[in-house]
Formats: structure tokens, sequence, C-alpha cells
């Protein structure tokens, strides 16, 4: 069976954003492409935005980039999204920290798939964010992508059950699962 070629950093990006949103893409592109290893590759996973179809990275290496590089905080939002899907932990935090402050229906994946995360921090951060996230664009995204909710669901489960049990003995109260308990509450209403 013959390999597919590798997608390069450009094509994962615009794959990451919405087609109509095709200036995004670029917007981040022409920021991330000196920070990044364009030599490591990584999955995506599908889903929809105001009906159209993106593919997020599950992590992107940023070799040149730290967590404490002031830039970071300057950077188009576009660019953060894609920060937010960095193999640094460190990385995804700051940028995620720094979308949830965006009401752009593009950014709703990206911190979506972040409450599963299994580094606590982030569900956290995502979890005491809640009160300042549109309820409406996260609301559309959890209609508009049911079966993805439930993997990341049960992923944030199976990251709870094996690193944060001891933390947070009740599920219900586990910050990953509970922000997304919450996304699909506002979407039930």
């Amino acid at each position: 069976m013959e390999k597919k070629p590798q997608k390069s950093f450009a094509e994962t990006a615009r794959a990451a954003f919405p087609v109509a949103d095709r200036a995004l893409a670029e917007q981040a592109i022409s920021h991330l492409t000196p920070l990044v290893d364009d030599t490591r590759r990584h999955p995506t996973s599908e889903f929809d935005v105001l009906g159209q179809k993106i593919r997020l990275p599950s992590r992107l290496h940023f070799p040149r980039l730290l967590a404490t590089d002031a830039n970071i905080e300057n950077m188009p939002q576009s660019a953060l999204c894609l920060i937010s899907c960095s193999t640094d932990g460190y990385l995804r935090q700051k940028a995620i920290y720094l979308l949830l402050k965006t009401e752009t229906s593009w950014v709703a994946p990206y911190v979506t798939v972040l409450a599963a995360e299994y580094v606590l921090e982030i569900a956290e951060i995502i979890c005491d964010g809640l009160p300042t996230l549109n309820r409406a664009i996260y609301a559309n995204f959890v209609l508009e992508n049911r079966a993805p909710i439930r993997t990341l669901r049960a992923r944030a489960t199976s990251y709870w059950d094996a690193y944060h049990r001891h933390l947070y003995p009740e599920k219900k109260d586990y910050p990953g699962l509970k922000a997304l308990h919450e996304m699909e509450r506002w979407a039930a209403a």
C-alpha cells in the first residue's frame, strides 16, 4: 500500500480554518512558518464550523517559540489557534488563555478540544473562563459536532480516571468534563 504524502504546515493551517475565512489561515501561516518544525506530522480531527468542515491538527511543533515570549500576546488570534495545538503544554496553556477572550465561531473548536486536554491547568483555565464565553457560539458548535463532542467527553473522562481522580473524586467536578457539560447544556437550552 502506498503512503499518502504528508501535508505541509501551510496546507495543515489552511485546513484548520473555514474556507470562508481563508485570510485567517494565511495570516497564521505568515506569522508561524518561521517558528514551526514542518517535518513533524500529527493527525487531525474534523469538525464543522457554521456548516464548513475544518481539520484541527492534534499537535504542531514550534521549537523556536516559548510560552514566555512577549510577542505571543501580540499574535493574531488565528496564530494563537494553531499555537493551541502545540506540542508544548505551556504554549497551549498561554494560547488558550488568550483565546478565551475571543468571540468568533472559528475559535470554538480550539477551546473545546482543549477542554478534553490531559493537562489539568488547561482544563482549569477553560472551566474558569466559561462565564466569559459567548454561549450562542459554543452551543452552535456543540450542536454541529455531536459525535466529536462525545469523543472529547470520553477522552476527558479517560484522563480524569487515569490522572486526576485523586484530585477530583467526583467525575462531575473535573474541570474538563465540567466545561464540556456546560457547553452541552448551553446547546440543549
